[in-house]
């Protein structure tokens, strides 16, 4: 048998290195295969991340804006009901009650305040039409306003004295 020798030695060393160097090589190209396949892998989570946020985004932008014309909805039903709660006409139709309550009084207890009531009514819706119409009128309208109104409390507290 052969002894051992320094050439033998070589090749098994270079035969030793070499089958290192492919395993080496195998490893890096397994290695830039899983490398390549996790940076796409992690781009297409971006794009299904980003496609998920738009769409989130979307969705949000939606609701808030109907959140918003509800709110608007909402506060117009508010100003509504509370515009219907005055009933500014009210008051005013309790001082014609009163007025016309006092006018049948009047024709209960005086007998000729009725064509007494008639004249003066005819006087007065005349003076008012004559009051309307031309520009000197208007004038006075705007520097001379009309006498106070009325109320129907002012009217209970006559009656009380009287």
């Amino acid at each position: 048998m052969d002894t051992f020798s320094f050439s033998s030695l070589l090749v098994g060393l270079g035969i030793g290195v070499l089958l290192c160097i492919v395993i080496w090589i195998q490893g890096r190209i397994r290695m830039n295969m899983k490398i390549k396949s996790y940076v796409e892998e992690n781009a297409q989570l971006k794009n299904h991340l980003n496609t998920q946020m738009n769409i989130s985004a979307k969705g949000n932008q939606a609701v808030q804006n109907d959140l918003l014309d509800q709110r608007k909805t909402i506060d117009n039903l508010k100003s509504t009901i509370s515009s219907l709660k005055e009933k500014p006409g009210r008051d005013k139709l309790h001082v014609l009650y009163v007025y016309d309550k006092a006018i049948h009084i009047m024709f209960e207890k005086h007998p000729g305040f009725a064509t007494m009531w008639a004249g003066v009514l005819k006087e007065a819706e005349t003076e008012i039409e004559k009051a309307e119409t031309g520009i000197l009128p208007l004038i006075k309208k705007v520097f001379k306003p009309g006498p106070p109104m009325i109320s129907a409390k002012e009217i209970k507290s006559e009656n009380d004295v009287n």
